[in-house]
């Protein structure tokens, strides 16, 4: 399958782009990688330093539960001869991602963690374009959507969605769905690395949902209800004051009262993949 990636390079989307890689019925024909920011970024200077404090434990939890769970090697972007870097949104929506992506011919696209895909370009992208989402969709669509199901205290609703994209956010048909095997000791990140491993660990079910589809013309089920359904977030809805309920009120140990039935919170009915 001649297939496109477009990711942002954090360790979590290389996994996804290496997993493609180690697919033999893909075929990676083309690769735009866009530049993640600092890992560990500078908090407001206008923050308290209780807050700032918080900023930088978070970030660096994020850091290092990433590096535990993916490594930081970036290697594999070598492997990809075609390939195209921006740094910018800008860039990502420029002529020069337009062109390249057009000379790519794919057959099907795979994404994660990138800004909007906007037209011109997402009308260049094949029909099976789909999008690795962090979140339950609909329940959590839209941005930052590994850290509100453990900030509402509702960790059995963080999962990761693979759907096809449409040109509202995160309301295209959902493919399949996975939640991670939370167990004691698993902080805010780790949830989220672990989410990302399941989905990359189905990713090889995915690609062959994909491939039927493409050769039996398959089309998108268009489900319009999911216009409506769960909240989209947006980067705004997000202050750093929040982090003071995740690390000072519950010591980051939110999934720990979850297994000890100290919370109680929805179970998510998750959409899957019929495997023969």
């Amino acid at each position: 399958m001649k297939t496109l990636v477009i990711i942002i390079d954090q360790p979590r989307n290389l996994s996804l782009l290496k997993k493609l890689c180690e697919n033999k019925k893909v075929n990676v024909d083309g690769l735009v990688l866009y530049k993640a920011k600092d890992p560990l970024p500078t908090p407001d200077k206008k923050l308290s330093e209780e807050l700032k404090k918080l900023w930088n434990l978070h970030f660096k939890k994020r850091y290092l539960s990433e590096k535990k769970f993916f490594g930081l090697d970036k290697s594999i972007t070598q492997k990809i001869e075609k390939k195209i870097f921006v740094n910018n949104v800008d860039e990502f929506r420029s002529k020069k991602v337009f062109d390249f992506i057009k000379s790519i011919k794919a057959e099907a696209c795979f994404v994660a963690g990138t800004p909007i895909i906007k037209d011109p370009i997402f009308s260049i992208l094949p029909e099976n374009k789909i999008n690795l989402h962090l979140g339950l969709i609909p329940h959590y669509k839209g941005t930052i959507t590994m850290f509100w199901p453990l900030y509402f205290l509702e960790p059995s609703m963080a999962g990761t969605t693979y759907h096809i994209m449409d040109k509202l956010v995160d309301t295209g048909e959902i493919i399949h769905q996975n939640v991670p095997n939370l167990t004691h000791g698993d902080g805010m990140h780790d949830v989220a690395c672990k989410a990302v491993v399941a989905a990359v660990n189905d990713l090889d079910i995915v690609v062959d949902e994909i491939m039927k589809r493409i050769k039996h013309n398959i089309k998108p089920n268009k489900d319009i209800s999911l216009r409506k359904k769960g909240r989209l977030f947006k980067d705004s809805d997000w202050k750093p004051e929040m982090l003071k309920k995740i690390y000072n009120t519950y010591d980051d140990k939110i999934v720990d009262l979850y297994l000890n039935n100290k919370i109680k919170c929805l179970k998510p009915n998750l959409i899957k993949i019929k495997q023969v």
